[in-house]
């Protein structure tokens, strides 16, 4: 894949499916790896700004980004996770902006704690 973005899905668990996309140019190599191991799928874990699963992805931090809107969707390296932001914060060191989430991403402020949540390439 030579796209700059690259379009996904995101369902959790009893929630609507959203659309969202990853940003190649962001961080090339981690979003080169996550599009490698999807579909990925954990069990949702929370910090009070975002919802984020555990994955397998070993990578260090390629562009560190300082700031997270709400809506982005971010791979934290010492702990392998990709999590998608809930509201603006300033990110936990080693954070990288992978993408982001269209539409609602409200939504997700619903998510339970350990309900499934999966990333998936969106086809045409």
């Amino acid at each position: 894949m030579t796209d700059a973005r690259i379009p996904i899905r995101i369902k959790v668990e009893n929630l609507q499916e959203l659309d969202g996309e990853l940003y190649r140019f962001a961080a090339p190599l981690t979003v080169e790896a996550i599009i490698r191991k999807m579909p990925l799928e954990g069990f949702i874990a929370r910090w009070d700004t975002a919802v984020y699963i555990i994955t397998d992805i070993a990578r260090g931090v390629e562009k560190h980004t300082p700031k997270l809107a709400a809506g982005e969707i971010f791979y934290w390296s010492p702990e392998r996770v990709v999590g998608i932001a809930l509201k603006n914060h300033v990110s936990r060191p080693q954070t990288v902006k992978v993408g982001s989430v269209e539409g609602d991403y409200g939504v997700l402020s619903g998510a339970r704690t350990g309900a499934r949540m999966r990333f998936f390439l969106k086809t045409s």
